[in-house]
């Protein structure tokens, strides 16, 4: 989603480092994701994080949630805090209490935050497609068929290697439209995701 930051100069030396990181602690923790979004989008389009974004996402199922949980220590030692966002009510076809998001934020002194730079979306298999939820006041619910998330392969991205969609230009076509290739720097995560399934009150 964009915002005011965006991933430029000295936040995008940091967004890179955290993605790094993060992609290292999931590999040592043996927990499967992948590359989502617009991260996904801008390194497969154009070999970078999009300077018009303002932060790094991540995906994982919710096979490895409780595994992601039992792991936060790790990247309390790589420096970064682990903030784990819960749904405050029954939404859609998720129950209050239950993680909706993990937020990865750089930290300043011991415990105070600095930045949030990369978000872990938890998506949980209902049929044959997982789903999720963004915003928390006019939440948004979306689904994708279930092998985008769970035929992975590796991809290259300045000398790191990361886990993404097998069949990751049809999840991106899937995900943005077939003119996922042109570059649009104002995009509507209510409007113009094609993997929308309802707005939810």
């Amino acid at each position: 989603m964009a915002g005011r930051r965006r991933l430029e100069g000295e936040i995008l030396i940091k967004a890179k480092r955290m993605l790094r990181d993060v992609a290292d602690i999931l590999d040592a923790a043996k927990i499967k994701y992948i590359l989502e979004a617009g991260t996904l989008l801008g390194i497969i389009r154009e070999n970078r994080l999009l300077p018009w974004d303002n932060d790094v996402d991540i995906t994982i199922t919710g096979t490895y949630e409780e595994r992601l949980l039992q792991n936060r220590w790790r990247f309390w030692l790589k420096g970064y805090r682990f903030y784990v966002r819960r749904y405050k009510r029954d939404t859609g076809p998720f129950g209050k209490g239950q993680v909706r998001i993990i937020r990865i934020q750089t930290r300043r002194l011991l415990f105070i935050k600095d930045l949030s730079l990369l978000d872990i979306f938890i998506k949980r298999l209902i049929g044959d497609e997982y789903y999720w939820t963004v915003d928390v006041k006019k939440p948004v619910l979306k689904a994708t068929p279930r092998h985008f998330y769970d035929e992975t392969t590796v991809l290259e991205f300045e000398g790191k290697k990361y886990s993404v969609p097998q069949n990751a230009e049809d999840y991106l076509a899937y995900h943005y439209g077939k003119d996922w290739r042109i570059p649009v720097k104002k995009w509507n995560f209510r409007t113009d995701d094609f993997s929308v399934r309802e707005i939810l009150d």
